[in-house]
C-alpha cells in the first residue's frame, strides 16, 4: 500500500502482500495433479488491488468483499480496511469524507488485530486509518482526542514486526508523523532523519520521496526537494502502479503549488 496525511499515507503505500491464514486444499485435488485449483477470493482480491485505482476494478474489489463479509474473519477486515485507507488518502483534508473513511479504516483494522495481533499488516492499516482520521477532523482536534497515543502503539507495533512492510511503509507513516504534529511537537529533523534512512534501503518508495521533500523543502533544502520530486514524476511505474500513479499525481500538485521562484 503505497499509506499518504497526518501520519500517512499515505500512506498510505497500500500492497496486496497482506497477510492470510493458511487455506484448505481446495476441490480435493492431488498435489501432484496438473489440474489447477480455482483461486481462492483472496487470492482474486490481491490480483486486481494494483488496479484499485480503476473505478470498475475497484467496485470488483468491493464486490468480493460484500460476497464474503459474513465471515467476520482476518482476511475480510483487513481487505475492506485497506480500501478504507486507500479512498481516505485520496480525500481533501478536513472534510468529513476523509474522516469517515480514515476511521472505518482504523476501526475495520482493528477488528484484523483481534484476531491476529501479531499481524503487520493490521497494526499498519490501523496506524494509517487514524492518520487519515486525523487530517479530516484536523490535527488538534485528534490530538485532543487522544488519538497520539493510540497511532504510536499501531505504527510501533508495525515497525516492530517488520518496518519493510510494502516497501517501508511502516516507516514512512513514522516519519511523516514527526512532520505532521503541531509545534511544539512538530520535528521536521526528525521526519527527514527517518525519511532518509528509510529511502537508503527502499529507495522505489515514491510516496517515502514525496515527504522527504516536502520535510526538506520546509526545513531550507529546496533544491534537494525539488530534485526529488523531479524524479518522482521521471520514475517508471513499479509493482503497484496504482499507488504510483497517485503519487505522481501529487507531485505534480506540489510543483504547481511551488514554483522555482518560490522562496
Amino acid at each position: 500500500m503505497r499509506f499518504a496525511s497526518f501520519l500517512l499515507l499515505s500512506c498510505v503505500a497500500l500492497d496486496t502482500s497482506i497477510a492470510e491464514e493458511p487455506t484448505p486444499a481446495q476441490g480435493g485435488v492431488d498435489a501432484g495433479s496438473s489440474v489447477a485449483a480455482a483461486p481462492t477470493w483472496t487470492e482474486r482480491f490481491d490480483q486486481l488491488w494494483h488496479r484499485r485505482d480503476e473505478s470498475q476494478v475497484h467496485d470488483q474489489l468491493l464486490e468480493l468483499l460484500k460476497a464474503e463479509q459474513a465471515q467476520n474473519s482476518a482476511d475480510v477486515h483487513l481487505r475492506f480496511a485497506a480500501i478504507y485507507v486507500w479512498r481516505a488518502d485520496g480525500l481533501p483534508d478536513g472534510s468529513d469524507a476523509k474522516a469517515a473513511a480514515g476511521k472505518s479504516g482504523w476501526m475495520t483494522a482493528d477488528k484484523a488485530i483481534e484476531a491476529r495481533p501479531n499481524d503487520v499488516g493490521a497494526q499498519y492499516y490501523a496506524a494509517a486509518g487514524i492518520g487519515l482520521y486525523s487530517e479530516g477532523v484536523g490535527i488538534l482536534t485528534a490530538l485532543g482526542e487522544g488519538l497520539e497515543s493510540k497511532f504510536r502503539s499501531r505504527v510501533g507495533e508495525a515497525l516492530r514486526l517488520n518496518k519493510d512492510f510494502l516497501d517501508g511503509a511502516p516507516q514512512v507513516l513514522w516519519g511523516r508523523f514527526f512532520f505532521k504534529l503541531p509545534w511544539p511537537k512538530r520535528d521536521v529533523t526528525e521526519s527527514i532523519k527517518v525519511l532518509r534512512a528509510t529511502l537508503k534501503s527502499h529507495p522505489r518508495n515514491l510516496r517515502g520521496k514525496l515527504y522527504l521533500a516536502e520535510a526538506l523543502f520546509e526545513s531550507g533544502s529546496r533544491a534537494e526537494a525539488r530534485q526529488l520530486v523531479n524524479e518522482i514524476g521521471s520514475a517508471p511505474l513499479g509493482e503497484d502502479p496504482s499507488e504510483d500513479r497517485r503519487i505522481k499525481a501529487k507531485a505534480t500538485q506540489w510543483i504547481a503549488r511551488h514554483p522555482m521562484d518560490s522562496r
